[in-house]
């Protein structure tokens, strides 16, 4: 193979680019739209909370990648051509490739709930997501997480930390009760609220309103 081109710079992407090139003497090229260098994901909420910079979440140095002759290409693939194997980018320019690697990550799921298009609905999953919050909390006063996982509770500490009211609505009768047992899950519970963070439990989302944004 001549020439592997991963697209997806996140871990997935990234940890295929490095084992390629330990095997391999061949061309290797990520593509990857949201951010130029890879970065740790898990520390969004620390940049936000301003304990961290968004270098300091970068695991390589950026000469890295010239000295491991992995090269990274800032660019969105609007088209897929198999059957010529060529990308075509957003930015016009295309990539040919002899062998191909898709390493999407995922997105915050979405269960086609009535108003969930509406402005201020969002998940956390991305840099540009975290640029939302940040616009966003500027004239925020309340918020409601629906999800009582490790992001959910990541975003709920974000969003009280910049003084707005948090509630979190959770399926489970107590917080993690499907991981922790019930005394270990009413404790975790009790400590989120006793941050000033509602908890409903037992509860899922049936709707969503609001006029062009998210109201209720």
């Amino acid at each position: 193979m001549d020439h592997i081109v991963i697209i997806g710079n996140g871990i997935a992407g990234i940890t295929a680019a490095r084992n390629i090139r330990k095997n391999s003497n061949c061309k290797v090229t990520v593509v990857g739209s949201e951010s130029k260098f890879f970065y740790s994901r898990t520390a969004l909420m620390y940049i936000f909370m301003g304990h961290m910079k968004f270098e300091h979440t970068k695991p390589y140095e950026d000469w890295f990648w010239k000295k491991n002759r992995i090269d990274l290409v800032f660019d969105h693939v609007d088209k897929l051509d198999v059957d010529n194997k060529e990308l075509s980018m957003r930015s016009g320019k295309s990539l040919q490739y002899d062998a191909l690697v898709l390493a999407l990550g995922s997105k915050t799921a979405m269960y086609n709930w009535p108003g969930q298009d509406l402005e201020g609905v969002r998940g956390l999953y991305s840099l540009q997501d975290m640029d939302y919050f940040e616009a966003m909390s500027k004239d925020t006063t309340n918020a409601v997480i629906i999800g009582g996982g490790l992001i959910g509770v990541e975003l709920a500490e974000m969003l009280h930390a910049r003084n707005i009211n948090v509630t979190m609505v959770i399926r489970e009768k107590y917080y993690w009760d499907n991981v922790l047992p019930v005394e270990e899950a009413t404790f975790v519970g009790k400590h989120i609220e006793s941050r000033n963070i509602k908890i409903f439990t037992d509860s899922g989302l049936k709707e969503i309103r609001g006029n062009g944004r998210v109201s209720e």
